[in-house]
């Protein structure tokens, strides 16, 4: 009975066949791609299975050499040991189906006897080799093509971008210096757009504008609206500020166009992208791109970008690296506006398997002439699957995470920022990038942002509960983080002018900073005491007036909410009153009617130079037109917090009452 329960079990032989030649049980010479896979057009699914001791093929092409440790994961778990050989489903020009998609029916069903016939009809008729043998049929079919090209040609939305749009666009030496300013600036983190093929592009644009590609010319639209908001020239800037806005609906119209699968491209995508970046620097729709952002999501899984290149077709270098690029960006610009949207990010770590890209330009790359570029994209992704889960756990609406789970994770991110911060400076060593402030500055703002939000629920309750001090350190340390970001004169221009995140110092870091100017209602008033309170929380006091300073900047590049800096000027007058020993109902009486007559003053200015101004003629040609419409401004809620009639700080009242 032992023996035959110990049945020798034969060792399986090796397949030397293609898994589709396999799967479809046919022969197979092993050709790469192979016969029949080539004969079936599914050149791209004819891999074969690799033996336990062959190393695989990505671990011997690796760009770069990593040990799965320095490989960002999810919950210990390492991208690269799961990436799998094959997708399971379908590649069709410019997407990928998973097994619930039709087109998959037809590739599980082509083994059936029952249908090779038809198999065979169909391949005599639609393959273009074989058209030769059918001569009126292949005329037909041609021309049934071309009736259906000409008809889609015909939709209103093909029509959606204005004829002489490059006529708005200012002198080439102006779009020089603001391709220089982008690729050195927004680039070093959002890898979006491939340099050599966009300095192609442009030279064939300079050479005949009338000819360049629609997505060409709303690419260069975007990277302007991108860039002008950092020039050093004053007049530079309006002039991008004046004509953004349309350009910016006029590629979120050709991006919204109704039924048209010929945005799903790599273009499409590297619109989508700078769309999103352009509506937060402009501040035009900034607080819905969250919603935006899911969107994107879902194309560029549509179109495959989830999954690792290696498992797709074969490509380029070049362009698996540009996958790569894309697809890391739209996770970045996805988490960072799921924290501003107090929403989850709605994806996980779990959900793709794209290994992060390079921060060296591909091999098989031509030369690169912008000078002493930088690049953190490799940096970021590193943390990208923790602060994913950060954002979740911050966003989320069900249940609050317990304070050691905060702590925990709140060191992870500390410890991510520390990293970051060395790999940062000694970048910073090795460059003579002039917009090295910048870049620095970005990075740290899109790393550091999550511990400030993460610890911040617990910061304000510190002042009832000590347990809690060790948030409100960390809190007012990353608010503080913040304020050095006004130090660059580049990034503080960004600062100025935009939304989202880059408004985190006016909603966050600045109560951060206000609630630690606050004393304890217990606490010694005796002017012994508020000497020494005021020389030790000087430093805090110079942040706060750069705060407050920095929210009348914002007033004066546009904002129009006036309750933001009334607020903070009202906080920054009853610390200075309660450090001083001064009557602090009256200092804050004094603020408040100063600080509206300065915003009254500021937007009567704002509204007489509008009415003066004048738009471009191409622009406001398509404006007149009807075909813009205002997509963002109905639902961007800009602070509508605080202007609802009432401003509800109740959470503040013990903190900031007067006493």
């Amino acid at each position: 009975m032992v023996g035959q329960s110990k049945q020798t079990r034969k060792r399986r032989r090796p397949a030397y066949s293609c898994a589709e030649c396999r799967r479809r049980k046919v022969r197979c010479d092993r050709a790469q791609p192979c016969s029949q896979c080539t004969k079936q057009d599914v050149a791209f699914a004819c891999t074969y299975e690799e033996h336990p001791r062959t190393v695989p093929k990505r671990q011997q092409n690796m760009r770069r050499q990593r040990t799965p440790e320095e490989l960002p994961s999810v919950d210990g778990s390492s991208h690269i040991s799961t990436i799998p050989r094959v997708i399971r489903g379908t590649i069709s020009k410019t997407r990928v189906f998973g097994h619930g998609h039709w087109m998959n029916t037809v590739s599980m069903m082509d083994e059936l006897s029952g249908l090779q016939p038809l198999g065979e009809f169909y391949e005599s008729m639609f393959r273009a080799e074989n058209h030769s043998h059918h001569d009126k049929i292949s005329k037909t079919i041609l021309e049934c093509k071309q009736l259906a090209r000409e008809f889609k040609r015909k939709r209103p939305s093909r029509w959606c971008l204005p004829a002489d749009l490059h006529r708005s666009f200012p002198h080439p030496h102006v779009m020089n210096e603001l391709i220089e300013i982008y690729f050195s600036t927004f680039e070093s983190c959002h890898r979006i757009l491939h340099l050599p093929s966009f300095q192609e592009e442009y030279k064939s644009y300079i050479n005949c504008p009338e000819t360049a590609r629609g997505p060409f010319l709303l690419q260069l639209a975007l990277l302007m609206t991108l860039a002008g908001a950092l020039h050093g020239g004053a007049n530079i800037r309006n002039e991008m500020t004046t004509k953004a806005s349309t350009w910016i609906h006029i590629a979120q119209t050709w991006l919204s166009a109704p039924l048209e699968k010929d945005r799903l491209t790599l273009d499409g995508i590297q619109i989508n992208c700078l769309l999103l970046l352009a509506r937060q620097v402009t501040r035009i729709g900034s607080d819905l791109v969250w919603i935006s952002a899911g969107s994107l999501v879902r194309i560029a899984m549509q179109m495959g970008l989830h999954q690792d290149p290696d498992c797709l077709e074969e490509m380029s270098i070049t362009q698996k690296e540009i996958r790569r690029r894309l697809w890391y960006t739209i996770l970045e610009i996805n988490v960072q506006s799921a924290l501003d949207s107090g929403m989850v990010p709605m994806i996980t770590g779990a959900d793709y398997n794209t290994q992060p890209p390079s921060d060296d330009e591909p091999q098989d790359n031509t030369q690169v002439t912008i000078s002493n570029r930088m690049s953190f994209q490799s940096l970021l992704a590193e943390s990208l699957p923790l602060r994913l889960r950060a954002t979740r756990i911050i966003n989320s609406l069900q249940e609050e995470p317990s304070y050691d789970e905060v702590l925990a994770l709140g060191n992870e991110l500390a410890s991510a920022c520390g990293k970051a911060a060395i790999a940062i400076e000694q970048a910073v060593s090795e460059s003579n990038a002039h917009s090295i402030g910048f870049v620095t500055s970005f990075c740290n703002h899109l790393l550091r942002r999550f511990l400030l939000c993460l610890h911040y629920p617990y910061a304000v309750k510190a002042k009832r509960s000590p347990m809690y001090c060790y948030s409100q350190k960390a809190c007012l340390s990353a608010a503080q983080d913040l304020v050095v970001l006004l130090e660059d004169d580049i990034y503080r221009r960004i600062l100025l002018t935009g939304g989202g995140m880059f408004r985190d110092l006016i909603t966050w870091g600045a109560m951060l900073i206000f609630l630690e100017l606050c004393p304890e209602p217990d606490a010694d008033n005796s002017i012994f005491a508020r000497r020494s309170n005021r020389a030790r929380q000087e430093p805090l006091l110079q942040d706060a007036r750069r705060v407050v300073q920095y929210a009348r900047d914002r007033m004066w590049h546009g904002e129009t909410n006036v309750k933001v800096y009334v607020c903070l000027s009202m906080m920054m007058a009853q610390a200075e009153a309660r450090l001083g020993g001064m009557p602090v109902k009256e200092a804050i009486s004094k603020a408040l009617h100063e600080s509206l007559n300065i915003c009254h003053t500021l937007l009567k200015d704002m509204a007489a130079d509008s009415s003066t101004g004048t738009m471009d003629p191409v622009l406001e040609s398509w404006a007149s037109s009807g075909l813009t419409v205002p997509l963002f401004a109905d639902l961007d809620s800009d602070f509508d917090f605080l202007v609802d009639g009432h401003l509800d700080v109740s959470f503040l009242d013990n903190l900031f009452d007067p006493q």
